[in-house]
């Protein structure tokens, strides 16, 4: 979750609806976590979301579940209040790029294909958000793209 990219896409008045969806986003993976009896060693805030920290002793299915559980409490909230933050928060981390669910997910599941996977949606979403910001100045998308693209440079390189 890229929370700044997501104010500037929504104006600052939507910030804490933005934190507020976060915050539950991350309260899914909190509660399958403990369902699975796992406790989680951090919650780390940073200028681009909040993530959860845990020692993996989970088999790759319950992996999966708590990973999934994250935006699966976004869809719900979108499909119960028609709340489009949640949608794009959904959206978002479903998108099969690390550090997001969906990345992780699909390295998950599907390892030896899981960099090609992310390059092949990455040129995807980059030419999108290159689209978004000459055709209707909207810069956010570029924004999370620049940050997914370093990231994965990083991840892919060591």
């Amino acid at each position: 979750m890229i929370l700044l990219s997501f104010a500037v896409l929504y104006g600052y008045q939507n910030a804490v609806d933005i934190i507020l969806f976060s915050a539950l986003h991350e309260t899914g993976h909190l509660v399958m976590l403990l369902i699975f009896g796992v406790k989680p060693k951090k919650i780390t805030l940073s200028f681009y979301g909040a993530g959860l920290k845990y020692n993996n002793t989970l088999s790759k299915s319950r992996e999966f579940f708590v990973l999934l559980c994250g935006p699966l409490v976004n869809l719900i909230l979108f499909v119960v209040f028609e709340n489009e933050i949640n949608l794009l928060l959904f959206l978002l981390n479903i998108f099969p790029a690390a550090p997001l669910d969906g990345g992780r997910m699909i390295k998950l599941l599907f390892p030896k294909i899981s960099s090609a996977v992310t390059v092949l949606f990455l040129i995807l979403l980059t030419g999108l958000s290159c689209y978004l910001m000459f055709e209707f100045k909207i810069f956010s998308l570029l924004l999370i793209a620049l940050y997914l693209i370093t990231f994965n440079l990083k991840d892919m390189r060591g």
